[in-house]
């Protein structure tokens, strides 16, 4: 029976069987999962510990465990020198390696009943039959490309269907360490990569090839553990770093997941579930589940605090996971192998993920709409029903779904979706408002010609055109095509005031709240709070008089001309491609998918672009500067408004500290007297 087929039976127990339901059971930790904005929360329990797998049978320090197609499960305990075989339900029915074993820390079963023993101790891998006779023993391959120098102290190995062995090894920062049946050195598979940082990456646009060569080179982590799935995909996790931390390689040693899946440095084990759920344990005792995308769906479990309870962990050192989805976890302190069993809510969200992995969105709606009532938060949920909605047609709750679990790749396909049969169905229509419009417009101008019915509207306009503050505010558009006798009227007074630019500092605030709440669902950041008014005031407002103290500061020192008030105006008189482009670009973010993200891109970076140029002109303009001088004057604008922030920050803790101690004081003056 195929391992979906038992999850499903197990599905149906759970379903029509209530007493097997641990729900409700109090655990000694919680569970947590990613909500839908990609926040931890906690929610209902996953999984239960059931007690203790193997109790009665000798365990001094397990390191590894393994569970077959069978669910025999196979234990490596480097204290008793063994390996031990258990069926099921936790007897012991076999032991082999005694007198051959040194340090075994890896044990794996192939499809032929063959057991492969990493042999730390004694520096091999061993391979026993399936009655526990020794069939043979590999050491140090023998092959120069596995390197004179290169380490060789097997710590786990895994053996794929052709016979083909992978061995982690201490220290081998080459990789995995891949070897043949006969113990033949295949070469080093899924190498690991070293996280290129900032600082890495300046280097290397800086030096040569040569100059690289000479420098120290950036040797990449060794593999911690390593597992294999039924299609013979290579999963492995690697303590000490924060990059590429849970690995799943393909048959070219790529992977397959997200370099940031996790930021967890003590991942010890890594074991592929039922549904190719991946379960890793860390060293802190906590549980993390995935399923075969990277998505995090549990995270419970924790370190024992002296309580011997339960689901906690003094030292974790193995995982596995059978083909009842039970997991086994071994802690080599403890000399034990806890058993934790599916919840039911756990039960229906491994059967909808089982679906919806093999592209049975449809049927796996059922799942994942007991899994929304159960929880509604729960993220991955939300996209599922997407797809399910999709697969149907049903666009409209789709992009609900799809907003709800935000996902923008599925929202994206959904809206345009929509947005064609929208197109298909008004297009005609839309054409006919375009000529209507162009044809009334072409017949107004033939009889303004004939007629002069537009003179009273032009003398209005005119007239209110001549008004000083509306002459002022329409200045700003001036400023797109002279920015530069533009500037120079305002250094000498003759348009812009202060009370036209204090307008357009309001008219700017205006139009950043509607970028920030009219932007369309695909080019703006999830936000998981309302909007703060005010947060969002000192967002914009605090860079912008930080910029135009700093650089009157700076300016006055360095022999510039302009004033506090010709800054103050130059400034937002500057940002006036954001006020012609804003609205239109907002606007247009509503009606384009991430196809044409280009174009909201391309925009974008126009205005901004152009408002820096026309900003650049007025310190030039303004001040009377040079080009060199204008540059110069900016990196110290840059320099000074840095210090003032700092400045700033250093007397907010000073002043915190201060009411600290009078506030303890009074406290203390309180209670004694």
């Amino acid at each position: 029976m195929s391992k979906v087929k038992i999850s499903f039976v197990m599905v149906f127990l759970f379903l029509f069987f209530p007493v097997a339901s641990f729900a409700s059971v109090s655990v000694p930790y919680k569970t947590e999962t990613l909500s839908a904005e990609g926040r931890m929360i906690e929610t209902q329990t996953a999984y239960v510990p059931v007690g203790l797998f193997g109790s009665g049978t000798e365990m001094i320090s397990p390191e590894d465990i393994f569970v077959n197609e069978e669910n025999q499960v196979y234990l490596a305990d480097s204290g008793t020198q063994l390996i031990t075989v258990f069926n099921e339900n936790g007897r012991a029915v076999e032991q082999i390696g005694e007198g051959v074993l040194v340090q075994p820390t890896g044990v794996y079963a192939d499809e032929e009943g063959k057991i492969f023993v990493a042999d730390y101790g004694a520096e091999k891998v061993f391979r026993f039959s399936a009655d526990g006779n020794l069939e043979e023993e590999f050491g140090r391959p023998e092959s120069p490309l596995f390197g004179s120098r290169s380490p060789y102290k097997p710590q786990k190995v895994a053996v794929d269907r052709r016979g083909n062995m992978y061995v982690v090894g201490e220290g081998s920062t080459n990789g995995i360490i891949q070897m043949n049946r006969e113990g033949g050195f295949l070469g080093y598979f899924g190498v690991n990569r070293t996280d290129t940082g900032v600082l890495s990456s300046i280097q290397d646009l800086l030096t040569t090839e040569r100059q690289r060569e000479r420098m120290f080179l950036r040797v990449p982590p060794a593999p911690t553990n390593v597992a294999l799935d039924d299609q013979g995909l290579v999963y492995s996790v690697t303590a000490g770093t924060d990059f590429e931390v849970i690995r799943k390689l393909n048959i070219a040693g790529a992977n397959m997941l997200d370099s940031d899946i996790s930021s967890v440095r003590q991942l010890t084990d890594i074991a592929v579930g039922p549904i190719n759920n991946m379960v890793v344990v860390s060293s802190g005792g906590r549980i993390y589940e995935y399923d075969s995308f990277g998505n995090l769906l549990f995270r419970f479990g924790g370190r024992d605090d002296g309580s011997n309870r339960m689901g906690l962990f003094t030292s974790p050192s193995a995982v596995d996971v059978d083909n009842y989805g039970r997991i086994f976890v071994t802690d080599s302190e403890r000399g034990t192998v806890q058993l934790f069993e599916r919840s039911t809510f756990t039960e229906m969200l491994h059967s909808g993920i089982a679906l919806f992995a093999e592209g049975y969105y449809v049927e796996s709606e059922h799942y994942w709409n007991e899994v929304q009532r159960l929880n509604s938060s729960f993220g991955l949920a939300h996209t599922a029903m997407g797809e399910a909605y999709f697969k149907q047609q049903e666009y409209v709750d789709a992009l609900e779904e799809y907003r709800q679990g935000h996902n923008k790749t599925g929202y994206s396909n959904a809206f345009w979706e929509l947005r064609n049969e929208w197109m298909q169905s008004n297009l005609g229509l839309v054409f006919t408002l375009i000529l209507g419009v162009f044809f009334l417009r072409s017949a107004v101008i033939y009889a303004d010609r004939k007629k002069k019915i537009l003179d009273p509207l032009r003398e209005e306009k005119s007239a209110f055109k001549k008004r000083k503050l509306v002459s002022d505010l329409l200045f700003l558009f001036r400023f797109l095509r002279h920015p530069i006798d533009s500037f120079y009227y305002i250094r000498e007074s003759e348009r812009g005031t202060i009370l036209s630019a204090t307008i357009l500092y309001g008219i700017l605030f205006g139009l950043y709240l509607f970028m920030i709440l009219g932007t369309g669902f695909l080019f703006t950041d999830i936000r998981t709070e309302p909007v703060n008014i005010f947060s969002e005031f000192l967002t914009l407002f605090i860079p912008l008089a930080l910029f135009i103290t700093a650089n009157y500061l700076v300016s006055t020192i360095n022999d510039g001309e302009g004033r506090l008030r010709d800054i103050y105006i130059g400034t937002v008189y500057s940002l006036g491609p954001i006020f012609v482009g804003m609205i239109p670009i907002t606007l247009i973010s509503n009606i384009l998918t991430l196809n044409e993200a280009f174009i909201y891109t391309f925009s974008m970076q126009i205005i901004i672009g152009w408002s820096l140029f026309i900003l650049i002109t007025m310190i030039r303009t303004v001040h009377d500067y040079s080009f060199f001088e204008t540059v110069r004057n900016i990196a110290v604008t840059l320099f000074m408004m840095v210090i003032m922030v700092l400045v700033f920050f250093i007397i907010y803790i000073l002043m915190d500290q201060v009411v600290s101690f009078v506030y303890s004081i009074i406290q203390e003056v309180i209670l004694r007297v």
